[in-house]
This record gives structure tokens, sequence and C-alpha cells, in this order.
């Protein structure tokens, strides 16, 4: 009776949603392309996987490897900042689609091929509250859940690479995890192409620039692909492997397919695309180029509005990652990148943001009024969780809940780091449209220098009173009448835990920093025109249920960990924290 009901709701299902396809396996694996030159099977790790205690079967775990090389304008190569000790590191992974509804618990055991000790495993997000038992050669653990991101570390002193004390501003020695592992525990995969009543294209090198310009869904099957070396399609695949969507095209890779190339919208007012599936999408073919406003590629991924992005493991992009316009939809999206600019998802306003997993090196999301939930996020060592930008554009309103950020890297608080950071110039205001940005259920486990960075734009520091100019940009300097003065604030952080503080060599352990900006003699640059009273205000922030390294945060002890300035921050608000 109840395996009746079940295809009947099936059934109903596929009926009322076509494009969606039912699957029954309990559990998925993937088989990936891994001869020379496509994905690359891991050097440090070996996973097996028991399905309700079943026979053992051996899972491929893939590798990502380092990218710090950059070219400078003059054609000339470099390195990433800190390449230095990112590139003693690697990235390991493995991918599995499961159906909690069957009841099967999944046990994951992993060996360290490098003899790492497995005496004291970690897995993250520690809110998961999942064990390592050691087995002797190998450890393991066993999940009953789907929408898992799970980080593995062997917790071995060969197993790190150590930032020293004073490198960029640290405050203490860092132990960064050198060889990476993550379990990617996905649900089924219900959204596929549907070829009864869509036009879904299967992807080769001889497919032609007609049939894939006219597909609805450009489908790629298991398998390698490059779309540089497999050759331009007129409009749609460009000499560089740049595929072109138009509006209401989307691109399918299935899982095992390995696709080197990136993803262009052809106009900025385009809509319903996306990319989606359990594959791979990787830039590590292509140079970054900080230096050259003309580079080649400026995202790995852009599309326009109401585009979707579901179950893909994006990677190696050489500068930003996934960048839709409006009301964009992320699902059980990886993203995996490399480069100190390397930013992650940059949607505009309305975007929901679901059960992802996200490691960058740069800003993980500007404050474009987004909806974020159930996510993992590993940041490095450069930028923040949400930033409020570095300009003057009036952004603002996003909520972020149940947010686990682990094995934080940030060795200074420096202009953007921390879980929210702002740059803002003297126009900025938030949206007046716009509801309060809220933080609310955020875990950071590790120990960080600190939580927040909220000040103007660090370009104001380059103001010369003499000439009463900025080499930056001196038009922005000095704002020509009140009516363009703006502030930064509205702000509530509930329900935040932070293992541990422990501050920066500019600030010491005070290191979150709430300061806006106000004319003072000649050395600051003018808030506003012939007004030296003008203050650029930060203002209403209030954190609500905010513990540091076990203890609340209140009105009383604040000062261990903040830095307010007291002329220009107002109403900032430590409530409901403590007993008084």
């Amino acid at each position: 009776m109840k395996k009746s009901i079940s295809l009947l709701c099936a059934i109903i299902l596929w009926c009322l949603c076509p494009n969606i396809l039912p699957a029954a396996n309990i559990v998925t694996t993937y088989q990936w392309p891994v001869a020379a030159g496509q994905a690359k099977i891991s050097d440090h790790y070996k996973v097996y996987l028991t399905v309700g205690g079943e026979k053992e079967q051996e899972l491929q775990v893939l590798q990502s490897d380092p990218i710090v090389t950059l070219q400078k304008n003059d054609g000339s190569l470099g390195q990433d900042w800190l390449a230095d000790y990112t590139k003693q590191r690697s990235f390991s992974f493995v991918s599995v689609s499961y159906d909690p509804v069957k009841r099967k618990h999944l046990t994951f055991r992993i060996e360290s091929l490098d003899g790492y000790s497995n005496k004291d495993v970690v897995i993250s997000p520690k809110n998961y509250k999942l064990s390592a038992l050691n087995n002797g050669a190998s450890v393991s653990f066993s999940v009953s859940d789907a929408n898992k991101y799970i980080a593995v570390d062997f917790a071995d002193s060969r197993n790190v690479v150590t930032i020293p004390v004073g490198q960029n501003g640290a405050n203490e020695s860092y132990d960064w995890i050198k060889d990476m592992l993550c379990i990617f525990v996905d649900p089924v995969e219900t959204l596929l192409p549907n070829t009864s009543n869509q036009k879904v294209v299967y992807y080769s090198e001889k497919a032609s620039e007609s049939d894939l310009a006219n597909a609805e869904v450009i489908y790629f099957k298991p398998g390698y692909y490059n779309l540089k070396t497999d050759g331009a399609r007129g409009s749609i695949i460009n000499e560089y492997g740049g595929i072109t969507l138009s509006s209401n095209q989307k691109i399918y890779i299935a899982g095992g397919a390995f696709v080197e190339g990136y993803v262009l919208r052809r106009n900025y007012g385009d809509t319903d695309q996306g990319v989606f599936g359990r594959g791979i999408l990787s830039g590590r073919q292509y140079m970054w180029e900080p230096e050259n406003s003309k580079r080649l590629m400026r995202q790995l991924v852009q599309t326009g509005k109401n585009a979707i992005f579901d179950g893909v493991m994006f990677m190696e992009s050489p500068f930003h990652g996934i960048v839709p316009t409006t009301d964009a939809t992320f699902n059980n999206v990886k993203f995996l990148g490399w480069h100190c600019n390397n930013d992650g998802f940059r949607p505009g306003i309305n975007s929901k943001i679901r059960n992802c997993f996200i490691r960058v090196c740069d800003d993980f999301f500007y404050n474009y009024t987004l909806d974020i939930k159930d996510c993992v996020l590993w940041p490095s060592f450069n930028g923040s969780i949400m930033t409020n930008g570095w300009q003057f554009y009036d952004i603002g309103g996003s909520i972020m809940e149940n947010i686990d950020i682990i094995f934080p890297e940030w060795i200074s608080m420096g202009n953007n780091r921390g879980l929210m950071m702002s740059q803002n110039e003297y126009m900025y205001n938030p949206p007046l449209d716009a509801a309060t940005t809220v933080f609310r259920n955020i875990r950071i486990e590790g120990k960080v220098p600190g939580l927040i960075n909220l000040k103007p734009n660090s370009e104001y520091d380059r103001y010369d009173p003499q000439t009463n100019t900025n080499p930056a940009d001196s038009d922005k300097i000095q704002l020509k009448s009140m009516d363009d003065l703006g502030w930064m604030g509205n702000i509530l952080f509930e329900n935040i835990s932070v293992e541990r503080q422990i501050g920066d060599k500019e600030y010491g352990m005070r290191t979150n920093l709430i300061q806006g900006a106000k004319t003072i003699g000649k050395t600051k640059a003018p808030i506003v025109k012939d007004h030296p009273e003008a203050i650029w205000w930060m203002k209403d922030i209030t954190f609500r249920n905010l513990t540091i390294g076990g203890v609340k945060v209140s009105e009383k002890n604040k000062d261990t960990w903040f830095n307010i300035d007291s002329y220009t921050a107002k109403n900032i608000v430590f409530e409901n924290t403590i007993s008084e």
C-alpha cells in the first residue's frame, strides 16, 4: 500500500512539474573521467562508502590543486598574495546523492594516503554532531540526512601550513589545513531535463552552432569536455571556450561530467538561464589578469534574471564566481576558488541561496537583499562573508540564517575581512525600501582576528589636505552639499557564536571596528564642502545574543572585543545577552 501511494505521488509530481523526473536510488555515486589532463584523482585520500551495512564500495575522490599564478599588465607572470603558503595545499572532494527516506544511513570510511594520524580527526561543521571513529588505518562516520557538506581534518602536525606571527598582521601563528577534504552529501537529484517536452541537445565537439543555439537544454553526458580545445561554434561558443546562453537556455552537467570552460549571457536583460546537474564546471585553464581592465573573463558564470543554479560543483575560476542579475536561485551548489580576488556568489536583489558549500578567497556575497540559509562556508585569507560594497550604491537588507563558518583563515582584519565588512563612500545610504540586514544563527568555528569591519572606504585615507585631493578618486571625496551625505547601518546580529577571537596587530583584541567619518582639522578628507561639522554616521546596529569564546557580550564588557568610535557611531546596542 505504501509503495502504491509513493508511486502515485511521483506520478502526480511529474504531471504538475513535467521537467522534474523522480529518482529511486538510495545513493548515487559518480565515475569521473580521469585520464591525463582530465579530472584528477586525489593524491591524499581514499574514501569508501557503505549503505545501510551493505557491501563497501570505493568512491572516486577528486583533487583540485592550488592556482596562484597571475599575469601582469606588461605580460609578465606573478603570483597571488600569500602564494608561498597557498601552493603547498590541496583540496580533495567526493560527492554523492542520497535519499534518506529509504531509512538506510551512509557510512564513510577514509584513509589518509600520507599516513596522517587518525588520533585527532575533526569533522566540521560541529553543528552536524558527527564523530569520527578511529578504525586503526582509517576513520569513519555515518550520516542519515542529505544536504550535508562535511569537512574532514586529519589534525596531524604534518597536515598543516603554518602562517607565522606578524605575517600580514597576524597576532598569532595560524595553522591552515594542508590537504583539505570535503564529502558532499546532496539530496536526490530531481531537477532533470525532460526530453519529452524540452528540446535537449547533447553536447559534443561535433554539435553544430545551430543545434546548440536552438536548444532549451545543452546536455553534457558523463565524460570530459574542453570547450576551448573543442573549437569555436560561431555565436554560441567563442574561441576561448566561453559558451553564451540566450534567454530560456540552460546547461545540464550530469554527474560524472567534467567541463572546462565558462558561461556568458547574451544580454543584460536575459531571463531564465541556468546551470544544473551533479557535474563539474572548471575554469582552471584560464589566467587571472588582475591589472587588465579588458581581461578575458570577469566571471566563471554570468547570466541574467531568474537564473537557476542547482547541484553543480563550480571550481577554479580565475576571477569572480557566479554572477547573475536579479531573482536567482541557488540550491546544493558547491564552489571552490583559489585566487585572492575570487568572489563567490554575486547575485542581484531578491535572490535565494540554500544548502550550498562555498570556499572562496574573497567576498562570498554582496548585500543585495539576498535570502541565504543553511549553508557551509569556508573562508580563505581574503574577503568577507557579506560585503556592503566599496562604492556609494545603496545596497542592504539581506538575511543570512543558519550558517556554519568552518576553519576560517583570516589572519588579520585588514580592509575587508570578517562576517560583514563595509567600504562605502560618503554618499551611501541603506536603501529605504529594504528591511534590516540580518545575521541570525551564525556559528564561527576556529579562531578569527575579529567578527565585523564596518568603516568608510579606505581610499579616503589617501586624501592630501595640502592639495585637497585624493590621488585615488578625488571627485568622490568631498560632497557638494549636505543632501548628498549618507550613513551606514540598520543591521541586526542575532544568535552569533565565535569560538575564539584573537585580534590582530593593528587593533589588538578590539578588532571589531564600527567607525563612521568626521572632518577633524586638516587630517581627514572633508565630508561635505563648507560643512566641517558633517558626520557620516555608523548607526542602528544591534547585537543580540552574541557569544565570543563562550562569553556573552554585553554593554558592560563590549570594549574587550569592540572598537566603537564614540564620535561617529550611535545607537550601537548589545541587548539580551547577559543578566545585568
